[in-house]
C-alpha cells in the first residue's frame, strides 16, 4: 500500500510539474503579463504561487505532514470544489500555526549561538609576528567542473587571507598577507599553475581573544578589509538565525502545498541536530 501510494505522489508531482512548463510558456508569449512581470522582476511571488492561481493546486499536506495522494486540480481562479477546500484547510492552517510558533524555536537557536560567539571580536594581532608557527588550511584538490572552470574554488577563496606566497605561471606572486579580492581570485581560479593555495581561518587563529582581521580577512558587508572590533560573532549567529526564521515563515506563502514533498519547517530542527551534535 505505501509503495502504490508513493507512485501515486510521484505521478501527480510529474503532471504538476508539467503543468507548471506549460504555464510558463503561455506566461512568456504574453510579454506584459502583469503576473509575470511581478514574478520575474523579484518583486513578489513565485512560478509555484503562479501555477496555484491558474494551473492546478497540487498535492497538499495532512495534519501528519504525509503528503494526501488526491491533489487538488482546481485552481484559485476556476475555484475549488466543496472536497477540495477541506482537503487544503490543514496546510493553510499549518502555515499560521508555525508562523505562530515556530518563530520562536528559530530566535531561541539565534540566542543560543550568540551567547556562544559573542566574545568573538576582530583584533589587532598580527599573525606573521609573533614568531609562532602560522597555523591555516589548504585549499586544494581544485578540480573543473561541468562548466569548464574550477568555480567551487571562488566560494573557497574569495575574502581570505594567503597564509604563504603563491607564484603564478607569468612568474608573478601574490605575498603572504595578500587578501583575496574579486580580481585576485579570478587570476588563482584560472591559473593553471595554481594547484593548492594555503588561506588563513578563524578556525585555526591563535588569538587568546576574538579573532585577528588577518585570519577573517575581507567584510563580506563592505567588500573591504574587517575592522578591529567588528563584531563577527554575533554577526556569524544571525546570519544563520534569520535565514532559520524565514524557513518557518516560507511555510505560510506556500499555502501549504507541498514542494517536491519536502516540509520547510522539519529544516529548522535539521539545523540544531547539526549544531549540538546530536544524531537525528
Amino acid at each position: 500500500d505505501g509503495e502504490r501510494r508513493q507512485k501515486e505522489i510521484e505521478i501527480w508531482n510529474a503532471a504538476t510539474a508539467e503543468i507548471t512548463e506549460r504555464m510558463a510558456e503561455v506566461l512568456a508569449d504574453d510579454q506584459f503579463n502583469p503576473i509575470d512581470m511581478m514574478m520575474k522582476s523579484g518583486a513578489r511571488g513565485n512560478m509555484m504561487q503562479v501555477r496555484q492561481i491558474a494551473g492546478m493546486r497540487g498535492l497538499v499536506a495532512n495534519p501528519r505532514g504525509d503528503l494526501i495522494p488526491r491533489p487538488i486540480k482546481s485552481n484559485f481562479r476556476e475555484g475549488l470544489a466543496m472536497l477540495e477546500y477541506f482537503i487544503a484547510t490543514p496546510g493553510a492552517r499549518k502555515g499560521l500555526v508555525d508562523t505562530a510558533l515556530r518563530t520562536a524555536d528559530s530566535g531561541y537557536l539565534t540566542r543560543r549561538l550568540v551567547d556562544v560567539c559573542q566574545e568573538l571580536i576582530i583584533n589587532d594581532e598580527d599573525v606573521f609576528a609573533t614568531g609562532k608557527p602560522v597555523r591555516s588550511v589548504w585549499v586544494e584538490n581544485i578540480r573543473e567542473d561541468e562548466t569548464g572552470f574550477r568555480s567551487h574554488i571562488e566560494t573557497k577563496l574569495f575574502s581570505r587571507t594567503l597564509a604563504e606566497d603563491v607564484k603564478l605561471s607569468d612568474g608573478s606572486i601574490y605575498e603572504k598577507g595578500t587578501i583575496v579580492g574579486e580580481d585576485e581570485m579570478v587570476t588563482l581560479r584560472d591559473d593553471p599553475a595554481v594547484e593548492r593555495v594555503r588561506v588563513l581561518s578563524p578556525l585555526t587563529d591563535d588569538s587568546d581573544q576574538g579573532v585577528s582581521g588577518a585570519c577573517y580577512g575581507m567584510s563580506l558587508a563592505t567588500g573591504k578589509p574587517i575592522e578591529i572590533g567588528e563584531a563577527v560573532g554575533v554577526i556569524a549567529a544571525q546570519s544563520i538565525g534569520e535565514p532559520g526564521t524565514q524557513l518557518t515563515m516560507r511555510t505560510f506563502h506556500t499555502g501549504g502545498v507541498a514542494a517536491a514533498g519536502r516540509d520547510i519547517a522539519a529544516g529548522l530542527p535539521r539545523v540544531v541536530e547539526l549544531f549540538e551534535a546530536r544524531t537525528p
